[in-house]
């Protein structure tokens, strides 16, 4: 399956978290939610430099990357995009992932619902940024597809 799939495309438009299964050196696997924006053929997932992903990415840039529906369907299929990632800090890249983070998670419907829903996170957020700015540097997972593909997710509705 490709990409560019309808149904694919589907569910990258309407979920709002990404889970990057990464390996770490010694292949000890883990797996951290991020938010995401596909963009130009690639998955960008927002982090920074410091955080267990983005080390990982950086000893193997092997990935896998699972999206779920977040509300309201029967199916409980999962969506798993597996690929080569990339740690990227440059400041276009930056930008432009910013821009289109806050287009999806503030500036749309959903977004919007999304927002009110977690409002109680903010302050968390807001915590975790000013942290991540005394750590080290913000940065962009960048993921390019190799292989795309529904699993059954095992939920029963």
């Amino acid at each position: 399956m490709n990409i560019d799939n309808p149904a694919v495309i589907n569910v990258l438009r309407r979920s709002m978290i990404a889970r990057i299964a990464t390996l770490s050196r010694t292949g000890r696997p883990s797996i951290n939610p991020l938010y995401f924006v596909y963009l130009d053929d690639h998955l960008w997932l927002g982090t920074a430099d410091w955080t267990l992903a983005a080390r990982n990415v950086k000893a193997n840039p092997r990935v896998s990357v699972l999206f779920e529906m977040e509300q309201g369907h029967a199916d409980h299929q999962v969506l798993r995009i597996s690929g080569r990632a990339s740690v990227r800090t440059d400041q276009e890249i930056q930008r432009s992932n910013n821009l289109q983070t806050f287009r999806k998670y503030f500036l749309t419907p959903g977004g919007i619902l999304h927002a009110v829903t977690h409002v109680r996170l903010f302050r968390a957020m807001h915590y975790y940024h000013a942290q991540s700015a005394e750590k080290g540097l913000a940065c962009v997972i960048e993921v390019t597809p190799e292989q795309v593909e529904f699993l059954r997710s095992g939920l029963q509705g």
